[in-house]
């Protein structure tokens, strides 16, 4: 290695962790390039946090002396390099060319698979259906909307994206509200978990799981393909093994049935650029996508129901924030999930937007994107919160909540 070397890491997940009664540290690609973690001391997760691009490895030695007090030994740092080199968690070219093969695999396939098949969940039909058939047995239906006002069909539906164990009885009660018609287009809005260059990432591709094809849009994905300004938005690469909204379609595939139906999957970025100059959402590139996207739908020839894979809250030691999670922070944050919930309810996305910026999104509302986006191409509608719970293990904590739109008429 030269002294020259400036060593940049990617943007990485770091999640606690204790081995041996030890604090450690899991460095894991949210990309999905490994699927392989590290395991490191805080001391040699601060020598990865110096690894930014501008340093060489004498700098870092430097830096790591005036913070510690302690040499650290060359042969230590090329040691670590070459953990992360042997990951792929280094921006080099080395990380480019594992890219451009997988890449280049994945276009030639001919349809994404489903990445949590027999991780996530049953990796076989039969294991599968029999999950669903558990997951779905007590889902309710047939709900009405309030206030006197007459359900008209359900529109939308905000899901989960947390794991069928932990958000079991959520899953249950937002799709026990599914229609059941054939030839429905569901329009599925995901977070992007991973680094996100633009607002939407369309894909239009097929998808397989262990129930079968999930057929992407006809006619709505070839308007899409030659539509000025959202076919510059397809990018099916980053949906590759996001989660978000590939747990949305074996649910929808069991509750179908036979029923045929077409998907249309769509990543978010970050809304924060919006938070932080404290622009509105609803004009500019937000506004631009959802109103073109609501003018191609009109093309679809039956049914239209947007989901939104959407977790809440993410509060705890996972995620940055100093110790204790007692009772009553979880009650605190349940409260204003509570607040939160109303606007969302109301389909009132501005609203929803704007509550979470008062927050500072402090509690990191993962889901802020996917919601803000299905309650913006919403008309007429009025939602009903039918189940919500908090996932925690005592540090750290995951909250969700299952919404039903339904149009109205009075």
């Amino acid at each position: 290695m030269e002294e020259s070397d400036r060593i940049r890491v990617r943007w990485l997940d770091i999640v606690p962790a204790r081995h041996n009664g030890m604090e450690m540290f899991l460095v894991r690609d949210p990309e999905g390039i490994t699927d392989k973690s590290l395991l490191v001391s805080r001391e040699a997760l601060f020598l990865v946090s110096l690894m930014d691009g501008t340093m060489s490895p004498r700098d870092m030695q430097a830096a790591y002396m005036r913070a510690s007090g302690e040499l650290i030994m060359s042969d230590r740092i090329a040691s670590m390099v070459e953990a992360l080199d042997a990951h792929f968690l280094l921006e080099n070219d080395r990380y480019r060319d594992r890219v451009r093969t997988l890449k280049a695999e994945y276009e030639a396939a001919p349809c994404r698979s489903a990445c949590l098949a027999g991780s996530g969940y049953p990796g076989d039909e039969a294991g599968l259906r029999a999950f669903m058939k558990n997951l779905t047995s007590r889902a309710e239906g047939g709900r009405q909307v309030k206030d006197g006002a007459q359900a008209d069909g359900v529109r939308a539906i905000i899901a989960p994206h947390i794991d069928y164990a932990r958000g079991m009885e959520v899953y249950r009660l937002a799709y026990g509200a599914l229609p059941k018609e054939g030839k429905t287009l569901f329009v599925i809005f995901g977070t992007c978990h991973k680094a996100a260059p633009k607002l939407w990432h369309i894909a239009l591709r097929d998808v397989a799981t262990p129930l079968g094809i999930v057929p992407g849009p006809g006619t709505v994905g070839r308007l899409i393909r030659e539509d000025a300004l959202l076919g510059a938005y397809i990018d099916e690469w980053p949906h590759r093994n996001e989660h978000s909204i590939e747990l949305q379609l074996p649910v929808i595939q069991y509750l179908l049935g036979g029923e045929r139906f077409e998907v249309l999957s769509i990543l978010t970025g970050s809304l924060h650029a919006f938070m932080e100059d404290g622009m509105d959402p609803a004009g500019g590139e937000a506004a631009d996508l959802a109103g073109r996207l609501k003018e191609i739908l009109k093309a679809h020839d039956g049914p239209c129901v947007f989901v939104a894979g959407a977790d809440l809250a993410h509060i705890g030691a996972q995620f940055g924030d100093p110790p204790p999670l007692d009772r009553a922070t979880l009650d605190a944050s349940r409260r204003k999930d509570e607040k939160l919930l109303k606007p969302v309810a109301a389909a009132d996305g501005p609203g929803f937007f704007e509550m979470v910026r008062q927050e500072g999104d402090r509690r990191r509302i993962c889901g802020l994107a996917p919601i803000y986006f299905l309650l913006s191409m919403l008309d007429s509608c009025r939602g009903e919160v039918v189940g919500y719970d908090q996932w925690t293990d005592g540090a750290s904590s995951v909250s969700f909540a299952g919404v039903v739109f339904s149009s109205i008429r009075r």
